[in-house]
C-alpha cells in the first residue's frame, strides 16, 4: 500500500510505521510545515522526481523535509532548479541560519548571484536583511 512507498523511499518513515507510532495510511504534516510544501515531498517520495506539487512548495520547507526524513534526491533538485533570482534573498537568509549543515544553500545562492543581479527584482529585495544583501553582493564582488 501507500505505507511500503514511503517505507520504501525513507527509512524514518519505516520506523514511524514499525512503532505504531503512525497509523496505517495515515500521514500528518509535521508542524511549521504548509500543506502545499508537504505535497510536493509526498510527491517526490511517489514520483521520484519533482513535478507541479514541487514547484509550487516553499523550497526552504522542502529542505527542512528532506533533514527530517533524511531524503536525498529532492534536496539536490532544490539546489540546482529551485533556487533564482526571484527567491534568492530567501534562500540566502535561510541557508544562514544556524540549524544543520546549509551551506550547499549559501553556495547555490552565490552561484545564481554570480550569473548577475540585474533579474533581482525590488519586490524579491523587501525584507531583506542587510546580511543577505552584503553575502551576495560581497560573493558577486570577490570580498565575502
Amino acid at each position: 500500500g501507500h505505507s511500503g512507498v514511503l517505507c520504501g523511499m525513507c527509512e524514518e518513515y519505516g520506523g514511524l510505521f514499525r512503532s505504531g507510532m503512525m497509523e496505517e495510511g495515515v500521514v500528518r504534516v509535521p508542524p511549521g510545515i504548509s500543506e502545499e510544501s508537504y505535497r510536493g515531498f509526498i510527491e517526490y517520495m511517489y514520483l521520484g522526481r519533482c513535478g507541479e506539487e514541487c514547484s509550487r512548495a516553499d523550497g526552504r520547507e522542502l529542505v527542512v523535509l528532506c533533514e527530517m526524513y533524511n531524503v536525498a534526491g529532492l534536496r539536490e533538485w532544490l539546489l540546482e532548479d529551485g533556487i533564482g533570482q526571484e527567491n534568492v534573498c530567501q534562500a540566502y537568509e535561510f541557508g544562514c541560519i544556524e540549524e544543520g549543515d546549509r551551506s550547499d544553500v549559501l553556495r547555490a545562492c552565490v552561484r545564481v548571484a554570480e550569473k548577475g543581479v540585474c533579474g533581482i527584482t525590488d519586490m524579491s529585495l523587501r525584507g531583506a536583511s542587510g546580511l543577505v544583501v552584503k553575502g551576495l553582493l560581497g560573493a558577486l564582488l570577490g570580498t565575502s
